[in-house]
């Protein structure tokens, strides 16, 4: 009977112990990555929904200062701050981030507005929260779920023109170099190209094969010559990286959205590409250029210059995974490396003329025979002749 009594006292105050954590503010969003989920989340993406839930803990600390529980958050108070993020854009405006090392730190300001899609992704990253912990926090009402969502703008990213490319090619540093060369040439999506590694580059086979981020599908896309030539300057400085480009990496794994900000800036600043637009009825500006043009300017041209839709869908995987088997298996990879030939030589931001990856190629061609068994050369010889 003592045992008993004892174990149900040691229950009750590890149950009361559950509860005080789970009903605090504070520490909500980590309780609720402890809860099971259809998907495991990327350190990124928890990194970013943690943002949103401190920012709507600072709203609450300043408007709403005796908050201190889940259970205490009523729909009024959900409102006010949906409201606020729709008027305002985020409560703490300021962005800190980890920089190349890792005790250094970095930050930036956020500009006023957010648009209605970032809004509606904060407002489903609060609502999941409550959701999840509901049953712990006592939670009978989800303070977020009956605040209907915005509408989504419609306006789309616009492709860059031949005169802006070039432009662009006559400015790239350092840092957009890299994510341009690559965007242009392959259509890969800004993520996926930070976190493009060497195990997804095939130079055998002059192929990129990569699970992209967003959707799930694997893609194959064929490396063209000016691009491979690049991709080998590249492994030859990130060597010792898994990484293709090992800073853009760590930047956009810490921080996403530093990368964009970055390329806003370069676009604007150097190029003076404007990278918004006003709508009409709309009050904001809407985004219409950065990377993401990449993968609209090689649709685009891939239309104009008569490459058959199925070869541009199975090369930016832009459908769902059903179509993309079915548009796949009608699109060969020597039917795609034929059609991306004719691509225009402006399309290629490598910096390299057509007679330097000529030169290239051959002199690739002179270091492989170099290392050919002597009985290949030979085979080689005969077949030449």
């Amino acid at each position: 009977m003592r045992r008993a009594c004892e174990g149900l006292c040691k229950r009750r105050y590890k149950n009361a112990s559950y509860h005080r954590w789970a009903h605090g503010l504070a520490d909500a969003y980590e309780k609720s990555l402890e809860k099971p989920k259809k998907r495991i989340p990327s350190v990124s993406l928890i990194r970013s929904k943690r943002s949103y839930w401190l920012d709507f803990i600072a709203f609450l600390k300043d408007r709403y200062p005796d908050l201190q529980k889940l259970s205490e958050v009523r729909p009024l108070h959900a409102e006010t701050y949906i409201q606020y993020l729709r008027q305002n854009g985020r409560f703490n405006k300021t962005v800190t981030y980890r920089g190349s090392v890792i005790t250094q730190e970095r930050s930036y300001q956020l500009k006023s507005e957010l648009s209605p899609k970032t809004i509606n992704t904060y407002q489903q990253v609060l609502t999941e929260v409550f959701q999840l912990l509901a049953r712990d926090a006592g939670i009978i009402e989800n303070p977020f779920a009956s605040i209907p969502m915005l509408k989504k703008e419609s306006e789309s990213r616009e492709a860059f023109s031949e005169d802006e490319l070039a432009i662009i090619r006559d400015n790239l540093d350092d840092f957009t170099r890299p994510l341009f060369t690559i965007a242009i040439a392959t259509a890969l999506r800004e993520g996926d190209i930070c976190t493009l590694k060497w195990s997804d580059i095939d130079f055998k086979r002059d192929l990129i094969i990569k699970r992209m981020r967003k959707t799930g599908n694997m893609v194959e896309i064929p490396i063209m010559p000016p691009l491979r030539i690049y991709l080998s300057q590249l492994q030859t400085d990130s060597a010792e990286s898994e990484y293709v480009l090992p800073k853009h990496a760590e930047m956009y794994l810490n921080n996403s959205s530093g990368v964009s900000y970055r390329i806003k800036q370069f676009l604007e600043n150097k190029c003076h590409i404007a990278t918004t637009k006003t709508l009409e009825g709309r009050s904001r500006a809407v985004s219409v250029k950065d990377l993401h043009s990449c993968r609209h300017t090689f649709c685009y041209y891939a239309g104009l210059y008569g490459i058959p839709l199925s070869i541009v869908q199975s090369i930016v995987g832009h459908m769902t995974p059903e179509m993309t088997k079915h548009y796949s298996a009608h699109a060969s990879l020597s039917a795609k490396r034929e059609q991306m030939r004719q691509l225009p030589e402006f399309m290629m931001l490598t910096g390299l003329e057509t007679r330097d990856v000529e030169a290239a190629e051959r002199e690739e061609l002179h270091r492989l025979i170099s290392t050919l068994p002597i009985e290949k050369v030979r085979e080689l010889l005969r077949e030449l002749r």
